[in-house]
């Protein structure tokens, strides 16, 4: 079986009962291989034991809570997933989690269509990620630039594309951060950028049984101007930093009002997610003119 033919192995780490078994019935249905924890402890014995690639964990549990264990698989692993689950009263140790280097959270009452979406999400990046290749010395520079149409489905390549230039040059601790970080970035550019779709089309799209985010996005990529956008990316790195610029074509929006990722109260509020997730991945986001350009800056390993 090729590595595309795969199943991605899930973990789901979570005290409450009907909760742990609910989560694990979605990612069963998903069909992916999954297995369950009833605390931190036994969580991070199912780890080193069944070494998933992606796993979903409460914070507070008892015996040992989900930051003890996300740190411990830290010390071990910087490429599973890692995707906490916690209360809207909770902030600061969602924040705590993100920099212990939580990949992604979720707030409860965690919905469906959450669990899915990040399942199809990580799936794709997992299933387009390359061998990591041994460098010989050290590539001092390179540039690259592409140009994209709106398919969702192939960023997870894209991602991995981009990061191939980088090898060898970004921490292995950071490099799914910067991966996942890119992914979040492009898939705004072509979400909100491209297709002009809001935070409250988005939303309405979440919470409809009847409707969802792919949907919306095949509507408006029928529809013109949506469809005829492109996203651009420049690639560059030199001796001391690697730089994406990212650009779409859509009208822009007020970056100035995206929520301060040090403010734990605003880890509650989902507008501007994607663009917290990265800020908490790179050393520098900029936006430019109207907010239909970012930069993303990353400093590298200096060669001896």
């Amino acid at each position: 079986m090729g590595k595309s033919e795969r199943k991605m192995k899930v973990l789901v780490v979570e005290d409450d009962t009907f909760s742990r078994q609910y989560m694990t019935s979605l990612v069963r249905l998903g069909d992916y291989e999954v297995i369950e924890a009833r605390d931190g402890a036994e969580g991070l014995q199912m780890f080193e034991s069944y070494a998933p690639d992606l796993i979903f964990s409460d914070i507070s549990m008892p015996v040992m809570d989900g930051l003890e264990m996300l740190e411990r698989i830290r010390r071990k692993s910087h490429d599973t997933i890692v995707v906490m689950t916690t209360a809207f009263g909770n902030p600061e140790f969602t924040l705590k989690a993100l920099r212990l280097r939580a990949n992604d959270y979720l707030v409860k009452p965690v919905i469906p269509k959450d669990i899915i979406a990040n399942l199809k999400k990580y799936a794709a990046v997992l299933a387009a990620r390359s061998v990591e290749r041994e460098v010989v010395g050290f590539i001092l520079e390179r540039y690259l630039k592409l140009r994209l149409d709106n398919r969702l489905e192939m960023l997870g390549i894209v991602a991995d594309r981009l990061m191939q230039e980088t090898e060898g040059r970004i921490l292995p601790a950071d490099r799914m951060g910067v991966r996942l970080g890119l992914l979040e970035i492009i898939i705004n550019a072509i979400e909100h950028g491209n297709l002009g779709i809001t935070y409250c089309d988005k939303t309405q799209a979440i919470e409809n049984k009847g409707y969802d985010m792919l949907d919306l996005v095949a509507q408006r990529m029928s529809q013109e101007p949506y469809g005829s956008r492109r996203v651009q990316i420049q690639f560059q790195m030199n001796a001391e930093m690697c730089e994406w610029v990212i650009t779409d074509e859509g009208e822009g929006f007020d970056w100035k009002s995206v929520p301060d990722p040090s403010d734990p109260a605003n880890l509650m509020c989902m507008h501007g997610r994607g663009i917290l997730l990265a800020r908490l991945n790179f050393d520098e986001v900029l936006f430019m003119g109207c907010g239909n350009q970012v930069i993303l800056r990353k400093r590298l390993v200096v060669p001896g």
